[in-house]
């Protein structure tokens, strides 16, 4: 990372918004943002991983469920061993009601690692996911390995 002269950081320390937007505007603007730079990545990369994370979460925020599927189809068979790229598409599908599949996906996630069960209980992406009996048993499974 490039430090900024002492100049410019005296500048940042004074710079005000220019522009008064309420706080879900300024999501949107953040998450088509985040799709712009994201989407030119992967022009040049298609791989780029991080870029696919990006261009996932934006799209699951502005709740383009089918197409945040599909980026998060993408992360798990670049990775299929990380534990987060299948919780990501156990959200996706929860969101788009593939309780069946989502369910599957959270249990991929826990056998790969994945333990955080806070997040698990909390997380609006698995709303749907988490009316399922078999969601409980896997959180108290998963409550008894910790």
């Amino acid at each position: 990372m490039v430090e900024l002269s002492k100049a410019a950081t005296r500048a940042l320390k004074w710079a005000k918004p220019t522009i008064d937007i309420d706080e879900k505007d300024r999501e949107e603007l953040h998450h088509q943002f985040e799709l712009g730079v994201g989407q030119a990545l992967l022009r040049s990369n298609p791989r780029h991983v991080m870029a696919l994370a990006m261009v996932g979460h934006a799209f699951t925020r502005i709740g383009a469920h089918d197409k945040a599927l599909s980026i998060d189809r993408s992360l798990v068979a670049l990775m299929p061993a990380d534990p987060i790229c299948h919780y990501n598409l156990a959200c996706s599908l929860s969101n788009l009601g593939q309780v069946e599949d989502a369910i599957s996906e959270i249990e991929r996630a826990i056998d790969l690692g994945y333990e955080d069960v806070r997040f698990l209980e909390k997380d609006p992406d698995l709303a749907n996911a988490r009316k399922d009996p078999r969601f409980r048993r896997l959180m108290q499974k998963l409550k008894k390995v910790k």
